[in-house]
């Protein structure tokens, strides 16, 4: 073996060596990234870094539902006008490349002109102005992204460097540098399939939660209704069939009729209201209002609920007016919800405050109680769907609605709302809404 040919075997197992490591290296980012886009982004300037040739690049993805190639990663190009590119198969490079199935080298100008002359003018003016003034690439490469019989997309390294700038660098990419780019298509393909799979999965997961939701929510909302039902019905037979219709025993059959009759109204209720309002279909109607008013005027109307429990009721607000653009009756929904929790978690002769505060950005309401307090593993909960669980011993539940619904019309209304507690020192539910125009 000459000493030449010694020199070209070592210099092929150092370029070896040095291939399995950069794909190693890219494996390891596939290993480690959580994020779709930030993972192609780092992939590709990790191929770009490979070749002294390659000083941009881009990753197109097929998109089936428009039949075209888009433009999901890019380096060396400018981001807005590359991301218009829509590429049909066989259009230009990345076209053929995807709809041949196999790799494309072009070494010369001439023969990336060759492969582009089928560039529509749109497309031709998209390249234009992300090519940052360059007029046409040096030199390019393609290689199709391939996992099992489809094509996901094409991978394309380009030489944008004026000959001037760059007569000391390589301008021109390798039948072997092609040959090693397919090999990190390859990886891409594989990431992208697994991405697609996971996916599919998650929908599976997503559908296997939904269902288990509905079993959930008809099992709870059954156990809701019958409670209301089966008095209903009980004191409706036994008025039926007392042979005395009036007294007292008859009023306190029909209190009781009534009383179940408004609770199961109400729960059905929150049912439409909830559903209407996750879907989209009730709309806020958004006046000016001065949200002290609103805050005062619902601890108003939670005194006589207070009151029979001999509770102490405060209320702090600013002096001055604290305008919103606001769904008035939406408001004291959420406040109301607030506020009659607390009584009814709050003991007798216990404590209760609404506070509302003049942030500099926003307006934070508050309702605090000095109630059992909250879990702190429930406090995550406490906000979703028929959660319900009694914060203090004898205490009924109910649907678990109520938070679900003030959750709800605090984000509609561009809010946040959360609580703060600690078991046997209290509650304060906190939320916040954006500030109106001042007069």
């Amino acid at each position: 073996m000459t000493t030449r040919e010694r020199g070209n075997r070592a210099d092929t197992a150092r370029q070896g060596t040095q291939e399995l490591a950069a794909l190693l290296d890219i494996s390891m980012a596939f290993a480690q990234a959580t994020d779709l886009d930030r993972l192609l982004e780092t992939v590709l300037a990790r191929s770009t870094a490979l070749y002294d040739a390659a000083d941009a690049g881009a990753l197109f993805l097929y998109n089936p539902d428009e039949d075209c190639l888009v433009a999901r990663a890019s380096i060396g190009y400018e981001t807005e006008p590359l991301s218009r590119v829509r590429l049909k198969p066989g259009e230009a490079i990345v076209g053929k490349v995807f709809k041949q199935r196999r790799g494309l080298l072009c070494a010369t100008p001439e023969q990336i002109a060759l492969n582009m002359a089928n560039l529509r003018k749109e497309n031709e003016a998209h390249f234009e102005g992300a090519r940052s003034g360059v007029s046409q690439p040096r030199s390019a490469m393609c290689a199709p992204l391939i996992a099992k019989e489809s094509v996901l997309g094409a991978l394309i390294l380009v030489n944008l460097r004026r000959r001037e700038a760059s007569s000391h660098c390589q301008e021109v990419f390798s039948a072997a540098d092609l040959h090693f780019l397919q090999g990190v298509a390859n990886q891409i393909a594989i990431a992208l399939e697994n991405a697609r799979l996971w996916s599919e999965v998650s929908r599976a997961q997503a559908l296997a939660e939904a269902n288990r939701f509905k079993d959930e929510f008809l099992a709870s909302i059954s156990h809701q209704l019958l409670t209301p039902i089966t008095s209903i019905r009980a004191a409706a037979d036994l008025l039926t069939a007392s042979p005395a219709k009036e007294g007292k025993a008859a009023d306190s059959l029909i209190s009781s009729i009534a009383r179940n009759t408004q609770r199961l109204q109400g729960l059905v209720q929150e049912l439409l209201d909830l559903a209407r309002l996750q879907r989209g279909e009730a709309t806020l109607s958004r006046e000016p209002w001065d949200l002290k008013t609103i805050v005062r005027e619902s601890v108003a109307a939670i005194e006589p609920l207070a009151g029979g429990k001999e509770q102490a009721l405060e209320v702090e607000t600013p002096s001055s007016p604290c305008p919103v653009l606001a769904d008035r009756g939406r408001l004291e929904q959420v406040l109301m919800n607030l506020l009659s929790n607390s009584c009814k978690f709050t003991p007798r002769h216990g404590h209760i405050k609404a506070t509302l505060q003049d942030e500099e950005r926003e307006y934070v309401v508050s309702v605090t109680d000095d109630g059992p307090g909250i879990p702190l593993a429930e406090q995550s909960q406490i906000f979703e769907r028929f959660y319900s669980n009694a914060r203090a011993s004898g205490e009924k539940t109910g649907a678990g609605l109520g938070l679900a619904i003030a959750k709800t019309v605090v984000e509609l209304h561009g809010g946040r709302i959360w609580v703060e507690s600690q078991g046997g020192h209290g509650s304060t539910f906190f939320f916040t809404l954006p500030k109106g125009e001042r007069s």
